[in-house]
């Protein structure tokens, strides 16, 4: 099973590696990114790994270990129109014929909308539950770029638009309730080797 958080946000460059580690690292691990990692218009790059330690793990078993995880990472080219356009359904020939319009299909609530008209790029963030670990690096990354980038950020399965007012703090919490909902032997991670 996999999920998915999209932001969407004007742009994407290298420079925001760093400024995304600074933040990571605000919060209880210490973490370092694919070093070959480049984050700029490409548009598949698939998984993206990241080393880290855990200051105050929760469980016995994850103290002192370099740990592996990560997420499948995406960015695609968004225009909020091209979007809205393509939810529109399909006029028939006779609704052609009689004249019927285009209903208009929102994408999104009007605030938000508004918002997204600045967007250019959609970067999505996926994550399995395969790992225990995934979720905390899709959820902090993407609250994080959204914050950086003044973007827009969603969960599409339950059509949840995120306010960016301590996006990010909120998203540590809902790692933390989840992470320690765990027991430890329910716990599944990846010790670090290599990249």
């Amino acid at each position: 099973m996999s999920l998915n958080i999209t932001v969407y946000c004007k742009q994407v460059s290298p420079d925001l590696i760093p400024q995304i580690m600074r933040r990571l690292n605000e919060y209880d691990m210490i973490v370092e990114v694919y070093p070959a990692f480049k984050f700029d218009q490409q548009k598949d790059i698939g998984f993206l790994p990241f080393k880290f330690r855990l200051k105050n793990p929760n469980w016995d078993i994850l103290k002192d270990k370099e740990l592996k995880s990560g997420f499948e990472l995406y960015i695609s080219n968004f225009d909020l129109n091209e979007e809205k356009a393509n939810l529109k359904s399909k006029r028939s020939l006779f609704d052609k014929l009689r004249g019927k319009k285009q209903v208009d299909v929102a994408f999104a609530p009007p605030n938000i909308e508004s918002r997204l008209q600045e967007c250019k790029k959609a970067v999505s963030f996926v994550w399995h539950v395969l790992d225990s670990f995934e979720l905390r690096f899709a959820s902090m990354a993407s609250a994080i770029l959204a914050e950086l980038t003044d973007g827009v950020c969603s969960y599409p399965a339950d059509n949840i638009w995120y306010d960016n007012k301590d996006i990010v703090d909120q998203a540590f919490k809902e790692v933390i309730a989840y992470e320690n909902s765990l027991l430890e032997k329910e716990i599944k991670f990846h010790e670090f080797n290599s990249w």
